[in-house]
This record gives C-alpha cells, structure tokens and sequence, in this order.
C-alpha cells in the first residue's frame, strides 16, 4: 500500500532523531562523573619553553613546563591534561617551595594516562598539603601535524623564493591547548604564563606579550631562544604563539600606548592597510565604550594560511583566515570589506568579553560569542558609519536564527555541557547569533545607558576572573532597578532566563476585538514542524518574557522600543485600545524582540493594504517592514497563512527601495526554491520571481553601474543575482560577456573588468553555461591569486558548473591537500551541493568517501556536520530521506561528534517534506494561474 510504503520511512527517521538524543543524553550521564579536573590543584603561573623545528620531514617541537601551584585541598595525584604528546616521564619532578622559597622533592610513585579524557596523572609518596605551593615540571615532545589544532604547522608558496615555506602556529580554543604543553585546560583555571619560543634564528616568533629578549642557543647553531613578557592571569585557550618567516606593519598610535601591529607572508603584507586602520580605532572605542583601558602593552594580529575558524581572539596575539583579515582593494569586494571589519571588531571585543573575564564552563559559550557578536557590530558601526550596517546586521542575525531555532532540534543559548568532546557542536548560529540578537533586545528594552553601565560594571567586578550568565543578570537588574526602568520584583534573570535557558522563541498571535477596541495577546512556541497544525509534544509548556512593544496607524511611534506590556507565563493578557476598525496595529517595534507576530485577518489586511500603497508604505519603519514580511512567510510554511496571499503582499517589493525587505523577502523565498528546484513546477516558480525582480533590473543601464554606497551596492547585487537565477534574459547575456571579456583578455591575472560586487553571479552565471574552458580557466585563476578573498570566491564559484565529471573531479580535489587546503574542503563540498545537478553527485561523494573524508579531517566529526547538512536541507522526498536514515545509521558510531547536526539535518528533511504534502498542490495551482 503506498501509504504504509510512505509511513515506514518517515517512522524509522523519527526513531532515529530519538536514538541520536538518547545516545547523547546517556553519553552525558556517563561523562558527569570524571571528565573535569579536580578542584585540588590550582595552577598560578606556568614558564613554558617550546623548540619548534620546521624542517622539511622533520616537523616536530619539544620543550618542558614549569608549573607553580597551589594547594587546595589534600590530594596524592595530580591530573591535568595532555594530548599526543610524549612526556619524559623520567625527568618528570615535583617540588614543594617552602616560606623561605625553599624547594623539596614530592616523590612521584607512578605515571598513567586517560585517554578519553586526555588526563595526565601522577601518584605522588605522600599528600600534598593545602595552602602550599608546589613547582611542577614536566618536559615533553609533540609532532607538527596539519590538522589545525593544538600547536600545528600551516604552508604557503612563495613565489620570489620559488619555494613552500613553513610555520608553526596555535589554535586552542575550545580544549586544544593540552596538545602544545600540559596543562590545567579548564577556562576557570587562570594563571600567567612565561613563554619562551627556541627557533631557526632567520625566522620570527611572536606571542601573547612582547618580546623580552632574543638569545643564541648554545647547543644549536643559528638558532636563537625568545623569552617574551609574563601575561596576565588568563585561560589556557588564549594563550598563543607563532613561529614563521611573516613580516609585520605597524599601525600609528592612536592616543594610545599600544603597539599595533599586523602579520602576513611577505607577498600578502599590502593587504593588511583596512586591518592597521580598523583594529586600533575599535580597540580605543572599546576601551572607552567598557570604561576599561586596554590591558595589554600590544595587539598582534596575524593572517594564517591555514585555519580551521575565521578566526581566534589569543589575548594579545589574534589569529584569522587570511580572508577575514587580508583586503586588497582591487579585488576585495564591499561584502570583503564588511566582513573583515566585522571580524577585527568581533575579535576586539573578545579582549574584554571572554579574555577579561571568561565564561566558567562551557555552558555560557554564549556569553562570550553572543556579546563579541553584538558589541562587535556596535565597533564596525563607530568605524563606518556611513555603511549603516547596524541593522543589517541585526537582521542578519535575526533571520538565520528564525531559519535554526524553529527546530525541536535545536538547543538553549545556555546549553549544559557534558564532555569537553561535546563544545565544538555549540559554537554555530545559536551561541553566536542568538545570543548577539538576545543581547540587542535586552538593551532595546533597558535602554542604552543602563546596558553600557551595567555591562562595565560587570566587566569590572570579575576582571581577571570568571563568571555565569547570573553574574551578568545580577549587574543589569541593580542598574535597572536602581533607575527605575524596572520595578524591584522583576529581575533580568526572571526575564532572560526564560530565553537563554530553554530552546525555541514565542509565536505571539494579537487578536483585536474591532466593537469592544480590546486587543487580546497570547504566545507559543513557532516551530517549523508545525505544518498544517501538526502538534509537537514537548512544545506545550514552552513559554518566554515577551517585552510587547507596538505602534499604530494613529501614532507611527517607531522610536519607542520600551515594552508597553510584559506577555509572560501567566497565560494571555487583553487590554484597551482607542483605535477605529480602519487603524492598523503593529506589534514589536524596529523588530525588538526575537519572536514572529500572527494577527487576526482584518489587521493583516490593513497592514497589507498600508504596504500596497505608494504613498503610505514608507510611514511603516523598514525594520517593521522587514519584521512583516518574515512574519508573513513564516506563518505560510507552517500553513496559518496562504501563500497566495503573501505572494499579493510581496507584490508590494516592487516600489521598495530599501534593502532589508527585499533581502528578507529573498531570502525566505530562497528556502521555497531550495524545495522547488527538482520540481516540475520550478520554471512557474522563477517567472514569479523574475516578475518581481525584473522591474527593478530595468532600472539599471548597466549591470556595471554600481552605486557608490555600500546600501545601494547591496541591493544592486542582490537584484541582479536573482534575476539571473530567474532567468532575466537581459541579465544572463550581460554577466557572460562580462566574463568573456575576461576570457578572451591576454593578461587575466593583471585585469579583471568584471566589478569586484558582482564577481560572484558573473563566475556562477558564466560556469553553467560556458562548462570545461571556463571551469579551467578559473581554476587556473585560483591557483595564481594572491588574494584570499578572491581565491574563496573562486572555490565557491567551481561549483556552479553543470557537467557531472568536472563536479566529481572538484569533489575528489576537495580532499587532496596538494590542490585544495584542508579548511576549505567543506566550502567546495557545500558549493557542489547546492548545484541544481551536483545536489546527486555530493551526495554519492559523501557516502563512497565517507571514510576518507573523516579520516582527512583528522577524525573530528563535528566538522562533518556541515557536510550532512548541505546534504539534508535539500531532501524532499521520503525516498530521499529513508536513503540518507540508512547511510547515518551505518555510521553513527563515527558520528558522535556531530549529533546536533544530524538531528537538526533530519528535522529540517522531515519539515520538508511535510511542507511539499501541504503546500505543493496550492503552489502548483497559483503558478499555473498566474
């Protein structure tokens, strides 16, 4: 029977997101005893010296650590953590500094390792006594590998030298620090370290402090020992150095006695001028805005060839993705621009909102990521204003969390950590965007001098130290309260935990009563498994703090973000309204908090009619604009509204000049191509959108006349992108002979005449149609630029191409290190994956060279979450999905690292295919009509 046939499948997959959560629940009961280290021991400062050698074949370090600790309570082992290194155990020593700093030795009984927890653990003869200090030392070996953690080695070729070069560089967060040297690697476990680097002396060494002093090693020759300057109290994962043959610019002071200074490969270091004049303006706005001074005498920043984040915030010695730092101007685009800026300043903030005071577990990630995400946003802001991102970046922020957190799958910003294995799954949207989103309505509802106060308060308070999201809450409510913004029985910890601690964000649906003038609010939880009514156990009892901001046809107040009413747990609140039947109500004003808004039918239809209207629609701000049309496609996926009837409130885009409508509108019409474009209806589907598109497309006289600000650029892009998607003659015909002018030009590498905006949709565009030539023609680009940005454009671009064996062949290079570096394997996978055609290919890619694939990425699974994902998204059919249940079910065992991936990948695959059953005929039907 073909409904059991399509039963069974969508039932095994549901057993298997049940599996997925059991499994990760027993394996945190199982891990809850164990894992941590002991709270006998504290470290107090650690002198740590490293001997890197980077020659060829020879790629290994040894070095030895002095720890100086303390006691806390009577204990007869030591444990901290090591990972693949090997320890001498034999000249492994333990001394007991006494009141007059003499030292005696502490027998060591036995040594012993656990690997699941990467312990390190000595059996001491007798106890050590609390309240004494101990000296610790240990000396070690370890191996340069290229897997981008720990202290690893990163290459590069230099063209002048005609030669690869080498250097060694760190990367420790979240619990990689124990592969460079053991240690306490917990973040509460603060100490200072004295870091001394031994290295060829025609190469350079940089760390968290400046350099000390540099002196000869006497038993090897040309090599030198740097000592650099003792830290301040820190967390082992912040701690940074970098052996190389990099060059460095200075930046001018800026008020300020802080060396700046940014480093690159020699070939690269004209790239770094946006760097040298964003990173010390944001350091000093900083400074200012948290009304705490910069600590540190110096900030490095260094553009790594090699790198597994975008970037990392070393106190002192920041680390990123040559593309998050380096910016040449005649090949960086505006969006390049932007995102390094976005980056510096993230990474900026970090100096004082994770290094200063740090998270104390892992559980509040989000404290760290969440506030350097929205503070970081404030610093690009201050350095270009002219861009007017700030509330792009909001909404930015706002719509990928809309996309995640409607999932059962998702997880709390506060999210419990078992096992140090389990953080790598946490740093993804919801630390980082909801967080930052969380953030800017707390301040949206306290108000700007009470949020800046009480943040530098709080800064202040545990500098040096570490804190728990309570902390925090507990220095907003004494500001708040203090001036009245809140009363004294209400706490931000009453309000915030309800968002940090639970998953999802509130539907709140506002009933108007048009012969009494009441209005009646409720909420529940949204969930994109909703669709056509569909109840999801676990979901009922979900509730928030939801600040009901609002604004009417009568008095467009669209400054005021102050909640009017607090909708909370009590259940639905009703109150009074002067309003006619003809004046429409809008709640959540600028889009203040993180939650969707459903009205009754009359107030949609007036807010429709009020966007239909040329002369009326700007009254509404354009973050509340933004706010309607999320709302309105939101509400059709999961079938309280129709879509035939968002598509006539769309309609309205064509006398919309901003940018953030039109980019909220694309981008959740994207996720209805993305369910569409295997489908037989996918052409009815683009000539709507080129219907919708293609009047501002004629607007243009050339796709080459940009606008000259970074809105106008934006939108410019974004028109012409999706006209080309949807098939605009005009546009397909001008991006091609763009790009074969820059085919047929004899000195490609010296002139590019396609505008740096628009590279991304000219190469797409150009590689679907013109197949091999061009595919190898860009290839050929890749391999010779010397610029990042351009290099990621181009890898993302290879993907667009139709022919089956080209995608195969990019796909098998994606894991070759000799053509494509270890870090970008997943951008190439994913560019193929959203091909049209190469949807099928990525997919048998991934089950033959699963393995190989794992094992190219060092075993780490979590990084194959993005992998499973690009693959999940995309299913809409059970078929598919049964297909893709069997292949993770075969190996889940090498998988558990990337379980909150798989379930959210299942979910979304199971969402899809409940919105193709509810919504497919309709859509077909309105097409077909229209």
């Amino acid at each position: 029977m073909i409904l059991s046939m399509l039963l069974v499948p969508r039932l095994a997959i549901l057993l298997l997101i049940s599996f997925y959560d059991g499994t990760s629940a027993a394996r945190r009961r199982q891990a809850t005893q164990g894992y941590r280290l002991p709270d006998s021991i504290v470290p107090r400062k650690y002198t740590v010296e490293i001997l890197t050698n980077l020659e060829e074949n020879n790629f290994n370090f040894q070095g030895n650590v002095l720890i100086k600790m303390q006691c806390v309570k009577p204990t007869n082992k030591i444990i901290l953590h090591s990972k693949n290194l090997e320890i001498m155990e034999d000249n492994v020593n333990l001394k007991q500094v006494s009141a007059v700093n003499e030292t005696s030795d502490v027998p060591i009984t036995a040594h012993s390792y656990s690997k699941e927890n990467d312990f390190y653990i000595v059996m001491l003869g007798q106890k050590l006594v609390p309240g004494s200090t101990y000296l610790y030392y240990i000396p070690f070996k370890g191996e340069l590998s290229e897997g981008l953690a720990g202290y690893y080695r990163s290459s590069y070729y230099d063209k002048t030298a005609n030669k690869t070069k080498w250097l060694a560089v760190t990367q420790f967060e979240s619990t990689d620090a124990r592969r460079a040297f053991p240690c306490f690697d917990e973040p509460a476990m603060k100490a200072t370290f004295a870091i001394s680097l031994g290295h060829a002396k025609k190469l350079k060494a940089i760390s968290n402090m400046p350099l000390r002093e540099s002196k000869p090693l006497p038993k090897k020759p040309n090599w030198v020992l740097d000592r650099f300057e003792e830290t301040v109290p820190m967390s082992t994962y912040l701690v940074a150095f970098m052996v190389s043959e990099f060059e460095f610019s200075e930046a001018p002071k800026q008020n300020t006695n802080v060396t700046f200074r940014i480093w690159a490969r020699k070939e690269a270091i004209d790239q770094v001028e946006l760097a040298k004049e964003t990173g010390p303006k944001v350091l000093a706005y900083f400074s200012k805005y948290f009304d705490i001074d910069y600590p540190l005498p110096k900030q490095d920043m260094a553009a790594i060839p090699d790198f597994n984040a975008g970037a990392m915030e070393n106190w002192g010695l920041i680390t990123y993705r040559e593309t998050a730092l380096l910016y040449d101007p005649k090949s960086s685009s505006i969006f390049n621009k932007h995102r390094i800026a976005s980056v510096i300043s993230h990474e900026l903030a970090h100096q004082w909102f994770g290094n200063l005071v740090t998270m104390k577990w892992w559980t509040d990630l989000w404290l760290n990521e969440g506030f350097a995400t929205y503070v970081g946003a404030l610093g690009v802001h201050h350095v270009f204003p002219e861009w007017k991102s700030l509330d792009a970046t909001s909404i930015g922020d706002l719509l990928t969390v809309f996309s995640l957190d409607a999932l059962t799958a998702s997880h709390p910003v506060s999210v419990p950590i078992g096992h140090p294995s389990e953080i790598e799954q946490i740093f993804d949207t919801i630390s980082y965007k909801k967080g930052s989103y969380l953030i800017r309505m707390m301040n949206m509802f306290l108000g700007e001098d009470v949020f800046q106060k009480s943040v530098s308060n709080y800064l202040k308070k545990h500098r040096y130290s570490n804190a728990a999201q309570d902390d925090l809450w507990n220095a907003l409510t004494q500001e708040a309260q203090a001036v009245g913004v809140l009363p004294p029985n209400i706490t931000v910890k009453m309000i915030m935990d309800t968002w940090t601690v639970q998953t999802g964000y509130p539907l709140v649906t506002v009933t108007r009563d048009y012969q009494k003038k009441t209005v009646t609010v409720r909420q529940e939880r949204y969930l994109s498994s909703a669709i056509g009514g569909n109840k999801n156990t676990g979901s009922e009892d979900a509730c928030w703090w939801v600040p009901l901001s609002y604004t009417t046809s009568k008095d467009l107040k669209f400054n005021d973000t102050r909640p009017k009413y607090w909708l909370t747990c009590d259940g639905p609140i009703t109150f009074d309204t002067d309003l006619t039947e003809n004046d429409w109500m809008l709640f959540n004003v600028k889009a203040a908090g993180l939650f969707r808004v459903d009205y009754d039918d009359e107030n949609w239809r007036l807010l429709e009619a009020s966007l239909a209207d040329e002369n009326s629609f700007s009254k509404i701000d354009p973050l509340n604009r933004v706010q309607i049309i999320t709302d309105v496609l939101g509400l059709a996926w999961i079938g309280k509204l129709k879509y035939p009837t968002v598509f006539e409130i769309l309609q309205y885009l064509k006398h919309e000049p901003e940018y953030l409508p039109w980019k909220t509108a694309m981008s959740s019409l994207g996720e209805i191509k993305e369910m569409l474009r295997r489908s037989p209806i996918y052409g009815y589907f683009k000539r709507f959108i080129k219907d919708l598109t293609e009047p501002n497309y004629k607007k243009f006289r050339s796709i080459t006349n940009l606008p000259d600000d970074f809105e106008g650029i934006k939108m410019h892009t974004l028109i012409v992108t999706w006209s080309c998607v949807s098939g605009v003659a005009a546009c397909e015909e001008e991006t091609l002979n763009l790009f074969k002018s820059w085919y047929n030009d004899p000195n490609p590498d010296e002139s590019n005449p396609i505008p740096k905006d628009l590279r991304s949709v000219v190469y797409c565009q150009a590689l679907k149609v013109g197949g091999e030539k061009y595919w190898e023609f860009l290839w050929e680009r890749y391999q010779r630029s010397n610029v990042a940005t351009e290099q990621q454009l181009i890898l993302s671009s290879l993907g667009c191409v139709q022919e089956l064996w080209l995608l195969q062949r990019y796909l098998t290079w994606s894991i070759d290190p000799s053509k494509i570096r270890k870090q970008d394997s997943a951008t190439v996978f994913s560019s193929v994956a959203s091909n049209e055609v190469g949807y099928t290919v990525a997919k048998e890619f991934f089950k033959s060279q699963f393995t190989n694939i794992r094992s190219y990425h060092d075993t780490k699974s979590s990084r194959l979450g993005r992998y499973i994902k690009s693959l999940a998204y995309q299913i809409t059919s059970d078929a598919e999905l049964a297909e893709f249940q069997s292949f993770l079910n075969s190996v889940r065992s090498q998988l558990k690292e990337s379980e909150i991936s798989m379930r959210q990948g299942i979910e979304t695959a199971l969402n899809n295919i409940a919105w193709h059953s509810l919504h497919y005929d309709t859509l077909s039907s309105y097409f077909g009509n229209n």
